[in-house]
């Protein structure tokens, strides 16, 4: 499934130069597709997707250097227009790299990125309105998901198209415009059963007014790929990405905070039981995503993601605590004890997590705040031998996101 979303939002990703001027320490990229698709001369419909990321930035060995920790949530894509809905997870992807002045990416560790080109470029400032310049750049990406990435240089022409407002922020916005060509061999350490790309990509870039900072790309886009055994995949839509620059989350202040006032709402009675420390069957934690909650032992009727009657109490809790970081998106994953089938175990884990997602929404989250998925029985915390064991492991988690 990962190879497929990779190949979905080729050209649609990566990290501006300007970011390297942003004064957050994160950098939050959302990226959102709406693509009419082909497969070998096929119509396939409509598939709208997106993909979640954030880039945490710290100065790298040199000035102007900058190393990252990338991590991605991509999505799966679906048949309608999920942009306001909560959002399936297919997978995730985590990375380091290094970038240098020049936007050149080295270094890849990890899983990469599904996509990195260093476009669009800083703004001028000795343009006016109409004036044309040119820039050259790059997209390094799994175009065919094989596992091999290829690069491809790209020559963009930029118009000053002048000021503008994005929703009550003055903002430049520039128009662009490149060509895709790609044959066989151009990139020798690429794909090798790339034997063709080609495509055109019109877009608008707008720019915060005051720092120059990249707010949104948004481009209409043909493209299309041929293998070396014929086949071909051709995508024809629009590709937005949303930059935004945010403080890293204070960790370990927010997971004293929720400690503090889940001890205080859910604790049964402090004064009939002062010895219990934390709120019952919830644990708050440092998580490399952010921070976790793991609500355990919640009761479910007995193979279905239906909560039985007395959990509400504790979820709107939640749910409060989880108003109280408006800024950040949550990820809720659903587990189940090692009982029945991998298949039925990874449905069932799915739909307990939606079932969660539907609690939140409830209580007034915004739904495009929340993102779910199921791991089935693959991650125990305990022995599965004992019904004890078992009870532990049938457990959701919701992940405060730093991003």
């Amino acid at each position: 499934m990962m190879r497929i979303v990779l190949v979905l939002f080729v050209l649609a990703l990566g990290v501006p130069d300007i970011a390297f001027s942003q004064d957050a320490q994160t950098i939050r990229i959302t990226h959102k597709f709406n693509w009419r698709r082909w497969v070998d001369d096929k119509y396939q419909g409509l598939v709208y997707g997106h993909l979640l990321g954030a880039w945490k930035l710290t100065p790298g060995p040199q000035a102007g250097w900058q190393d990252v920790e990338a991590r991605y949530q991509l999505a799966s894509e679906s048949r309608r227009d999920n942009a306001l809905t909560e959002k399936p997870i297919s997978s995730e992807l985590q990375a380091r790299f290094r970038i240098d002045p020049k936007g050149n990416a080295s270094g890849f560790e990890g899983d990469g990125v599904p996509l990195y080109r260093n476009f669009p470029g800083p703004l001028p400032s000795d343009v006016s309105p109409g004036t044309h310049w040119t820039g050259t750049g790059f997209l390094v990406s799994d175009f065919l998901g094989t596992g091999t990435t290829t690069r491809i240089p790209i020559l963009v022409d930029y118009q000053l198209l002048g000021p503008a407002d994005y929703f009550g922020t003055p903002v430049i916005q520039v128009r662009t415009q490149y060509a895709l060509r790609y044959r066989a061999g151009d990139d020798p350490s690429g794909d090798p059963t790339l034997a063709k790309g080609e495509g055109t990509h019109v877009g608008t870039v707008t720019y915060d007014q005051s720092s120059h900072r990249v707010l949104l790309i948004r481009e209409t886009a043909q493209e299309s790929f041929w293998t070396t055994k014929g086949n071909t995949r051709r995508n024809d839509g629009i590709l937005l990405t949303f930059l935004e620059g945010m403080p890293v989350l204070q960790t370990e202040t927010l997971v004293k905070s929720l400690k503090e006032t889940l001890d205080e709402k859910l604790r049964p009675d402090p004064q009939t039981d002062p010895a219990k420390p934390l709120a019952p069957d919830v644990k708050v934690e440092a998580d490399p995503r952010g921070v976790k909650l793991t609500l355990e032992n919640l009761r479910f009727v007995a193979d279905q993601a239906v909560l039985l009657p007395g959990e509400d109490t504790r979820l709107a809790t939640i749910s409060d605590l989880l108003k109280t970081v408006p800024t950040r998106n949550l990820l809720v994953i659903g587990h189940t004890a090692n009982v029945g089938t991998q298949e039925s175990q990874d449905q069932l884990s799915v739909d307990r997590a939606l079932a969660i997602v539907e609690k939140l929404k409830a209580a007034g989250i915004p739904p495009q705040r929340l993102l779910y998925e199921g791991r089935g029985g693959r991650e125990p915390v305990t022995s599965n031998a004992t019904e004890a064991g078992r009870a532990q492991n049938r457990r959701v988690e919701i992940v405060i996101l730093d991003q």
